[in-house]
């Protein structure tokens, strides 16, 4: 089911045009960038960020952020937010396990 969504979202976007033009498009992928995680030299090559960097990006920040609060219902909403971005995370790194 997992490859029949992939398929379909990757001939859609054949059909509208937007894997035309890519940086990098005909050159090969130089084996040393085939490791264990399919996506990291698609996310290397275009600056983007996996969704779980992304997730432990905005952790970091919102950790300097607390660590600079000092007013107890502004820390306690950045320990919220925190602890929301940790559970998403996880979620996250359960359903790629699961479909990986």
């Amino acid at each position: 089911m997992f490859s029949l969504l992939v398929d379909a979202a990757f001939k859609r976007a054949q059909d509208n045009g937007d894997l035309e033009n890519l940086p990098g498009a005909g050159k090969p992928i130089a084996p040393s960038n085939l490791n264990s995680d399919p996506f990291a030299h698609v996310y290397g090559e275009s600056g983007a960020m996996t969704p779980f960097g992304d997730i432990q990006s905005r952790i970091r920040e919102a950790r300097k952020r607390l660590t600079e609060a000092t007013e107890p219902g502004q820390r306690k909403a950045i320990q919220t937010e925190i602890s929301s971005l940790e559970t998403r995370k996880a979620i996250e790194m359960e359903t790629w396990k699961r479909y990986d």
